[in-house]
């Protein structure tokens, strides 16, 4: 598994397009990505707090949270104590079933599965991924089949879920991996050239879009501007310079494409809370 730019490949590592990774670490955090799989986060105890396409979604015992395939998302903050499962599959890898189609919008739905939702349709995904998650972990004969019946089982629980509640779901705009990728070309632009001055002409003609397209399509996505992912990105690479080395903080301002050692304190103490003079003190 790798990210390149936000994109987070190699995901599948069995021969068949599942994965299922259960998580326990305390204060847990994952940082922006996007993937062409879909996932399913169960969190089974605890609290997790969810960022997807720029809204926040918070999860408490035994609630669930689709986010679909070519969402940008990330995981805020975990509680201490708390279980968690994240549930990979690829939807495309269905294709050629009866009735696939049908069900395929309403999985391109951000959809948090929670009693206040709908408590039947919570308490049967539930029962399904802890089915699942037996499954996975016991790898009887024909596991394989019995994990893609569950998958099969919790999609059409939800899409069935989802079209009695929004009947008119199919007329809205779905999300698509392709203009994401166009995104994703934005991001390794910033990753390569982040110490240079980049402008929104730049990066705008790296993604292939006018400014003004560039500019939406990116706050709808990231749900920050690009001017405020940009700063971000630098101070992150601003942190391991003042972590890792003895350059003056003004050598890494302009490492970090900060025309000026004012922008970059002021920017710095935004998005840290404090000083990169403070930051490098307290971390060593």
């Amino acid at each position: 598994m790798k990210l390149e730019g936000l994109h987070e490949k190699g995901i599948f590592t069995e021969h068949y397009p599942f994965r299922l990774v259960e998580n326990t670490i305390d204060e847990f955090r994952y940082p922006m990505h996007w993937h062409n799989a879909a996932e399913l986060v169960y969190n089974a105890s605890g609290t997790c707090c969810i960022s997807v396409a720029g809204s926040e979604y918070e999860l408490r015992d035994g609630e669930l949270l689709l986010i679909p395939a070519g969402e940008i998302h990330e995981i805020i903050s975990c509680s201490k104590s708390g279980k968690r499962y994240f549930i990979q599959f690829n939807i495309s890898s269905l294709d050629g079933f009866g009735g696939i189609n049908d069900v395929k919008p309403y999985m391109e739905k951000i959809t948090k599965i929670s009693d206040d939702f709908c408590p039947q349709l919570r308490s049967s995904v539930e029962k399904c991924v802890t089915e699942l998650i037996d499954e996975h972990e016991k790898k009887n004969h024909a596991y394989e089949l019995s994990l893609n019946a569950r998958v099969f089982d919790i999609i059409v629980l939800i899409s069935r879920s989802l079209a009695r509640s929004s009947p008119d779901f199919e007329n809205t705009r779905s999300r698509t991996v392709t203009g994401l990728k166009q995104i994703n070309r934005a991001f390794e632009y910033i990753e390569k050239n982040y110490p240079g001055q980049i402008t929104l002409k730049d990066i705008s003609q790296a993604a292939g879009f006018s400014e003004y397209y560039f500019s939406r399509l990116f706050k709808e996505y990231t749900g920050q501007s690009f001017l405020s992912y940009l700063n971000t990105y630098r101070v992150k690479q601003a942190e391991k310079l003042l972590r890792s080395t003895e350059k003056s903080v003004l050598e890494i301002a302009l490492d970090s494409g900060f025309n000026s050692l004012t922008t970059f304190n002021r920017i710095f103490k935004k998005i840290k809370g404090c000083s990169p003079s403070y930051y490098r003190k307290a971390g060593r």
